[in-house]
């Protein structure tokens, strides 16, 4: 399992933006306030795919500079047909170009953390406050665990009859993991669970999130590899 990659992203040039903003983006958009939003922002997406969470903060700030880093081309080229007036760079969230250090008000990390691994962890972190102004917020959505557990998963799918490659992309880690490596940057980080407040139905790509019915939740979210996910933004304020 050594060349181990991720791969499932196809969706988002198949799909194309969503017709109504995503429950993410506008729970994004309550986390950061009115007043936040009233004014010109500078912002960074890290695994922008097509750069519909940049085009939705672009609607609704009143300016600024807008760049989105993606390690697919084929996205990116999506991307800046489908939103000009961005920026989109072809770069690894591990290794974000010096030009774009210490120049965002908002760095934002949408659904990539649980690709890498824990050897990989901390230099995720490091490249996303480091791209963050003083002062400047990092906002992370991702799965965590809450029972102190770190997990690194490797999965493949058999679709159609044929089996797939070894890929990753699920890893989940536990929230004093990522507390901790904050706190070793002087960072207090704060969270926000992240409820669905919609019905998903599964699709075809069984590794793609829908929602079931628990005992304690009307809408749980789970996949293919039979986990229960919870996403919370992760939020840290560069000091």
């Amino acid at each position: 399992m050594t060349d181990v990659a991720y791969r499932n992203h196809r969706h988002y040039i198949s799909e194309g933006w969503s017709a109504e903003p995503k429950e993410m983006f506008k729970r994004l958009a309550e986390i950061l306030g009115k007043e936040w939003l009233s004014k010109s922002r500078d912002v960074l997406d890290v695994g922008c795919a097509t750069g519909e969470l940049l085009g939705f903060l672009r609607r609704m700030v009143p300016g600024g500079r807008f760049v989105g880093v993606d390690v697919s081309e084929d996205l990116l080229e999506a991307g800046r047909r489908l939103l000009p007036e961005a920026e989109f760079v072809n770069a690894s969230a591990l290794d974000l170009p010096g030009p774009l250090a210490g120049g965002f008000d908002l760095v934002t990390a949408f659904g990539c953390m649980s690709i890498f691994d824990e050897v990989e962890l901390e230099r995720f972190w490091d490249q996303l406050l480091a791209a963050a102004r003083p002062g400047g917020r990092v906002i992370v959505l991702s799965p965590l665990n809450e029972f102190g557990c770190d997990m690194v998963i490797r999965h493949r799918k058999r679709l159609n009859g044929k089996v797939g490659s070894w890929e990753r992309g699920w890893n989940i880690f536990a929230v004093e993991t990522i507390g901790d490596i904050l706190a070793a940057r002087g960072i207090q980080m704060s969270l926000q669970r992240f409820a669905i407040t919609i019905d998903l139905a599964p699709r075809p790509d069984p590794v793609r999130t829908w929602t079931i019915a628990t005992k304690d939740r009307d809408r749980q979210l789970t996949n293919g590899l039979k986990l229960l996910i919870d996403h919370y933004f992760i939020i840290a304020t560069k000091p």
